[in-house]
Order: structure tokens, then sequence, then C-alpha cells
């Protein structure tokens, strides 16, 4: 019984090896100060853009079109975090300076308030578009490209269920 099992995990372990002649890309998405990072890594070895670009390019045109879209979501990402940034030391630097008696009263805060708030909700807004459309360019090239998706069409609800079907 041993060497049945014995033999039984050399065979699974020997097919694992064999199931893909081109290993997978995977993505590694950490945050930095203002954004994120999105690495692509293939086996152990971190890509470069330029890298990334050939095995995308070699692939399928829309894989490397969905690459560069994510790049320039990225780059949309980290213009608005930076303003977000500028406008929030704005409104620190606004807020914590002596303000000269006048008359009339500055309502300045309220527009950097404002602008600050919309900084952060476009730059997340990029943010997670760069980072679906790297997952959605990575499982391009891992998986092909399909135009329909596939969960849509495993639950749809005109299909059989117990020999009788519903439509609607």
């Amino acid at each position: 019984m041993k060497k049945i099992g014995i033999i039984l995990l050399m065979v699974f372990f020997s097919n694992a090896a064999f199931c893909q002649e081109t290993p997978y890309l995977q993505l590694n998405i950490r945050d930095n100060f203002l954004t994120q990072k999105i690495d692509f890594i293939e086996g152990s070895k971190v890509l470069s853009k330029l890298e990334i670009q050939q095995l995308m390019a070699s692939v399928d045109p829309e894989t490397q079109d969905l690459y560069q879209r994510s790049m320039n979501q990225g780059k949309l990402n980290s213009v608005f975090a930076i303003g977000g940034l500028a406008t929030t030391v704005g409104t620190f630097v606004y807020v914590l300076s002596p303000q000269q008696q006048s008359t009339t009263g500055s309502n300045l805060i309220w527009p950097l308030v404002i602008t600050n708030a919309a900084f952060g909700i476009l730059s997340g807004v990029f943010k997670r578009n760069a980072r679906n459309l790297a997952r959605e360019a990575v499982d391009s090239y891992n998986f092909g490209r399909s135009d329909a998706p596939v969960y849509f069409e495993e639950n749809r609800i005109d299909q059989p269920l117990f020999s009788y079907i519903i439509r609607f």
C-alpha cells in the first residue's frame, strides 16, 4: 500500500511539473507614500517595462493595449496624488499661517478642502483602474483573451434547471 501511495505522489508531482511551458506572470501590488507600485513577476524575476511590453506584444496586441492603458491610468493616479498632497500642504499652511485683520474675510479654506477631496477621489479611481487593468493584462497573457466573460455563461437564467427552462 505504501508503494502505491508513493507512486501516486510521484505521478502527481511529475504531472504538475509539465503543466505549462512558460511561467505565469504574477502581479505584486504594493502601496507607496503617494500611489502604488505594480510589479510584474515572471518566476522569481521582476520584469522591466521594456520586457513587459515585449512579452505582451508577443502574445496579443490587445494584451499590450491593456498594459499600456494600465500604465496610463497609473500616471494619472500619480498626477492626482501629487495634486492632493499639494492641496493638503496648502491647506495646512493656510490654516496655520497668521491671518491679517481686515473687514473682508478670506474664504479660501473651502475651495482648498473641496479641491483636496476631489484630488483624493480621482486618485483613488485611477489607482483602482490601473490595478484592475494590470490584472486583466496578466490574465490575458496567462490564459488568453476572451471577449465574453466566463462567469456570466456559467450562471445564466435560461439554462435548464432540473430539466426545466425558466424564461422571462
